[in-house]
């Protein structure tokens, strides 16, 4: 199991501009990005066997497919198909367009916009609204008080339309990797401080646009390898009936976030519960989760899981502490949940009741008051069987 996000081989094509029919130039551009993907995978995918696959034989079937392709959309479901033949859950193909900003001059090279420039701007502004996915709609997941959007009026379970005029039903029919969508969304809303983004929603079946200003956003940034710059966002506060909560947006910067979840168990430690919030957490460093797991689990010797390269393989063990909280523990994931957030959770759920008491119930109440059964992974307001009303309700 890839359990780092710096594991997705993410072919990234720039394309501008979506085309109805294909134009000689288009056309050229779709066989260059074909061959990037191709070639791509070709030397780096984990398995150098490409699992057991003639890989040669599949560049002359989807290169023919790929020829006949009448439009981009056509084009791009080829390379889809072709990278698919891999087994794999990291893999994705994002168009260019996908991650440009109304604030990125045209003129920006393409080695220098949209996805390279995410995040480098320390400056940068966000609305303070949470994207998340509900059967296949892009929503409004939550609402930071104070923030840009609060201040507009938007309110958790409202449908976001368009982000200055860019189509979320488009992007969800481009992109098939769910958990990259929301993080998308974010980005479009993302611009300069003090400067205004138009967003189109439905709420309650009715067209909704709200002008909204974006503010210098909370948390530090952190970067990784050769990932752009992620803001790191810990968050820790009490719930009713005194049950701690904590949500960790990214698994990145170690020197930032094992110290504040050592701080937020120590707070935590005579609670009768405790949410980890993981919705909306793409991934990050693997071995971070090694460390947080330990804060929970008291057995030795247990995995989250291997990640595998060319090179070497890689076991992610559970470092137990040396006193682990004792109490139950709900975890929240959601579309937007991916990668070391999902490996986590996985081994936590399955591991016994003897080395990790928690309740199964999906009623936080009686989640904190039971006493046997395995670890309850709870979806919260967001998950594939919710819906927007219920949300907006909540």
């Amino acid at each position: 199991m890839i359990t780092m996000i710096v594991m997705r081989w993410i072919a990234r094509i720039s394309i501008a501009v979506l085309t109805v029919v294909l134009t000689a130039g288009q056309q050229k551009t779709d066989l260059e990005s074909f061959e990037l993907i191709w070639s791509t995978l070709r030397s780096e995918y984990w398995d150098a066997s490409m699992a057991k696959l003639d890989w040669q034989a599949i560049h002359e079937q989807y290169l023919h497919e790929l020829k006949a392709a009448k439009d981009t959309e056509q084009a791009r479901a080829v390379m889809s198909r072709m990278m698919h033949r891999l087994p794999s859950s990291h893999l994705a193909i994002i168009p260019g367009w996908a991650y440009d900003r109304a604030d990125t001059p045209a003129s920006t090279p393409a080695s220098t916009s949209a996805a390279s420039q995410r995040g480098n701007d320390v400056g940068e502004g966000v609305t303070g609204l949470t994207a998340g996915l509900i059967a296949h709609q892009v929503v409004v997941e939550s609402v930071d008080a104070d923030s840009g959007a609060a201040k507009a009026g938007v309110h958790p379970g409202w449908i976001i339309e368009s982000v200055d005029g860019k189509s979320t039903r488009d992007l969800l029919r481009s992109l098939g990797e769910a958990s990259l969508i929301p993080d998308i969304v974010e980005q479009w809303l993302s611009g300069p401080p003090r400067s205004t983004v138009s967003v189109s929603f439905t709420a309650s079946g009715k067209t909704v646009v709200r002008s909204i200003e974006r503010e210098t956003p909370p948390g530090e940034l952190a970067q990784f390898g050769n990932l752009p710059p992620e803001r790191i966002r810990i968050e820790r506060r009490k719930l009713e009936d005194g049950v701690g909560y904590i949500r960790l947006n990214l698994f990145l910067d170690p020197l930032l976030g094992m110290p504040e979840m050592e701080k937020a168990i120590e707070e935590f430690r005579s609670a009768p519960g405790i949410v980890l919030d993981l919705r909306n957490n793409p991934g990050g460093i693997g071995a971070m989760a090694m460390g947080i797991s330990g804060w929970f689990v008291a057995k030795d010797g247990l995995r989250l899981g291997t990640m595998t390269s060319r090179d070497s393989t890689t076991n992610f063990i559970i470092n137990p502490r040396l006193h682990p909280y004792q109490g139950r523990l709900a975890i929240l994931v959601n579309a937007g949940s991916a990668s070391t957030s999902t490996g986590g959770t996985t081994t936590l759920v399955n591991e016994p009741a003897s080395n990790r008491r928690a309740s199964s119930s999906a009623s936080l109440r009686s989640l904190f008051t039971r006493s046997e059964g395995p670890l309850g992974v709870l979806p919260g307001a967001i998950t594939s069987t919710a819906t927007p009303a219920a949300l907006a309700a909540r």
